[in-house]
């Protein structure tokens, strides 16, 4: 008798320890669960290549594109993501899937990853944020997290702005021309000298 009970509260452990390995992997990215949310400039071209790109693998009603050119308004709420998570380049990315924040991006990144940024996303429980190269967690179970989160869904999903201009623009800067600017000025200097 005893055995049998030793048996059977070994198979239930181990059906417990299997059951998050077969829902984990039973789970299948759906596309009508995404959106993707950009704030970028027109005289970027790294905005242009993901404003292009989005739509091209997951069609022209998946891609929010805020200008940030001529539109100030747009301009204050990149300022406020800003503030948060310390980007400081576009295109500054927000991908929501099924109503949630899964990943907040600066500059461009692999859209066919989507799934897989979606998935460790959810797996971790949490938001994923890419700034200058390094990726971070924001954990949804810290009441800090969770705030953080929320406070970044309202920038991307609900910013009360308008979410394009005609302005062709001219004067900004993308990320990686921002940061190509900066290396020369030392070289600049040494010459001058």
């Amino acid at each position: 008798m005893k055995v049998q009970k030793a048996l059977l509260a070994l198979a239930l452990s181990l059906a417990f320890l299997i059951l998050p390995v077969a829902s984990a992997s039973s789970w299948e990215f759906n596309e009508s669960k995404v959106h993707f949310y950009m704030y970028g400039l027109s005289t970027c071209p790294h905005c242009r290549h993901m404003k292009q790109l989005i739509p091209e693998v997951y069609g022209s009603d998946k891609l929010t594109y805020y200008e940030l050119n001529g539109n100030r308004h747009n301009m204050e709420v990149f300022e406020n993501i800003s503030h948060l998570t310390h980007i400081t380049g576009v295109p500054a990315i927000g991908i929501v899937y099924d109503g949630q924040l899964v990943a907040v991006i600066e500059g461009e990144f692999n859209v066919s990853a989507t799934p897989e940024i979606v998935k460790t996303a959810i797996d971790h429980n949490g938001t994923i944020l890419i700034v200058g190269g390094v990726t971070y967690l924001i954990r949804h179970n810290t009441t800090e997290g969770v705030k953080l989160t929320n406070e970044l869904y309202e920038l991307f999903v609900r910013p009360t702005a308008t979410t394009t201009t005609t302005s062709e623009g001219g004067g900004g800067l993308c990320g990686p021309a921002a940061i190509i600017g900066l290396s020369v000025i030392p070289i600049l200097l040494r010459r001058r000298k």
